[in-house]
């Protein structure tokens, strides 16, 4: 009977040495730390335990969830730390970590157009009604305009338009239409210059259409006459941007005082093309 209890004995003690427990700190964020208790300072409230890999951690028994005796973790080859730590504790050695650092990088930052130099062409219709049908008058030149961009999509805009009578359209009251044009038509000068804002879903590289609001100054002269009006402007607009350059449509619709009843609308179309810095 002593031979089998001695026996026991030593099997219970080889099991023993052949699993040894080790301590094991559960912390409240989650963490778990396992190796070897090396210190209680009961005073000042920490703990210090050696991990499986040598390190040593200091913790505040306020961080602490509970503290027990564990079975090592079969085939465990780390450290001695199970959940990456959010609250640090005081380290007096260093575990090695490999570290990558990751930079939040834009591959395609949008390029940001301060303003735009435009260079394109003009087409100003003005429209008209008589007792005996409708007339249209084209004045046809160049644009000269130029933006400064606020932000991606406020803008201040102006330009200069300068023609010529190009072409007229008689249309009588029974849908009947007569065009004239070149030596059919009268020398007569077109200018006019405008001031406008702009609002854009977008003012910088891509696709955008944009609205505005401004004001304009206009004269037709002939050789013996002269005729200016004032007034306001709307304008619509659609185009795409790169990086340099824009290519865009814009439809500017004028409404003046200055224009006699017979006046039924005057509008100008540009086709533009930007050049961005």
């Amino acid at each position: 009977m002593r031979l089998a209890i001695i026996f026991l004995l030593v099997i219970m003690s080889h099991i023993i040495h052949a699993n040894p427990l080790e301590d094991v700190i559960y912390k409240k964020d989650g963490t778990i730390l396992r190796g070897t208790l090396i210190e209680q300072d009961f005073a000042n409230g920490k703990y210090k335990i050696q991990l499986t890999g040598g390190s040593v951690f200091s913790v505040d028994k306020n961080d602490i969830e509970k503290i027990g005796k564990e079975a090592p973790l079969a085939g465990s080859s780390n450290s001695g730390v199970n959940i990456n730590i959010n609250n640090s504790p005081s380290i007096q050695q260093n575990p090695q970590v490999n570290q990558t650092a990751h930079q939040n990088t834009d591959l395609n930052p949008t390029h940001k157009t301060r303003g735009t130099f435009y260079i394109g062409t003009m087409s100003h219709t003005l429209k008209t009604k008589t007792v005996f049908g409708e007339n249209e008058f084209t004045y046809s030149g160049l644009n000269i305009a130029g933006q400064i961009n606020a932000n991606q999509h406020l803008a201040a805009y102006a330009d200069l338009n300068i023609g010529s009578f190009s072409e007229k359209v008689e249309t009588d009251n029974n849908g009947n239409s007569t065009t004239y044009s070149g030596s059919d038509l009268a020398d007569e000068d077109y200018s006019s210059a405008q001031l406008a804002v702009i609002l854009s879903t977008n003012l910088y590289e891509g696709w955008q259409f944009f609205t505005g609001l401004g004001v304009y100054s206009e004269s037709y002269e002939t050789g013996t006459e002269s005729f200016t009006s004032t007034g306001s402007d709307f304008q619509l607009g659609l185009g795409y941007s790169w990086q340099s350059l824009q290519l865009l449509v814009r439809i500017n619709v004028l409404n003046s005082a200055d224009y006699s009843d017979a006046v039924d609308s005057s509008s100008t179309g540009h086709l533009q093309l930007g050049f961005n810095f």
